[in-house]
């Protein structure tokens, strides 16, 4: 239930995460000084590394069995490295792990211990309906859902928001809810009067 925008700035001013970030397992002092983390699934022997030499220089990683033998996540185009991550398990065997790209941008991969897969980077995510393997995230002027292995859209919301400089600043909170709709209230201009309403939201493209 979770936006982000320098991970816990947009977060904060929203109030939308469902899952709070976990301590990891860490050496170091971090900051501008080096530190190496260890995020561990509740999966035997798999989890999520960093290994920073500051918080906005890391190498980011997933294991199975060695912690000393990641596979290293590629950062996007246009990141020469990533920053220290925010790992969310949102179940005890499916992780988020975010970055704080710039106000207000955030990447999240999604990893999944039980099947040994990697999402690609996604942008902007504000929540995840780990059921169906979805994730609601802005897209230009756009909620876009997604499902979160494929990328593939499910479902695209275009409303007369009120004006902000990211759609951020006109959704109020955003939720998938158990029985596969997305309730929403949003900010309609040119009034801001708050709008509340559940949205039903397809698992596959339509």
């Amino acid at each position: 239930m979770q936006v982000t925008a320098g991970l816990a700035l947009v977060a904060a001013a929203l109030g939308l995460l469902g899952s709070a970030p976990v301590r990891g397992d860490c050496a170091g002092t971090g900051g501008a000084e080096p530190s190496h983390c260890i995020y561990r699934a509740a999966f035997p022997s798999a989890g999520i590394v960093a290994d920073c030499r500051t918080d906005r220089e890391c190498r980011v990683g997933y294991y199975y069995g060695d912690p000393g033998a990641p596979v290293w996540l590629a950062p996007p185009g246009g990141m020469a490295a990533l920053p220290k991550p925010q790992v969310i398990w949102r179940t005890a065997t499916f992780a988020e792990i975010r970055f704080d790209c710039g106000h207000p941008c955030s990447l999240s991969y999604f990893f999944e211990a039980k099947r040994r897969r990697l999402s690609e980077p996604r942008r902007m995510v504000l929540d995840v309906d780990i059921r169906r393997l979805l994730l609601a995230a802005v897209e230009d002027r756009a909620v876009v859902v997604r499902q979160i292995f494929s990328g593939r859209e499910v479902a695209r919301i275009e409303r007369p928001w009120a004006a902000g400089t990211w759609l951020g600043d006109a959704i109020q909170s955003l939720r998938f809810d158990p029985d596969g709709r997305l309730t929403l209230t949003w900010l309609k201009a040119p009034e801001r009067a708050p709008v509340t309403e559940r949205v039903s939201v397809p698992s596959v493209p339509r």
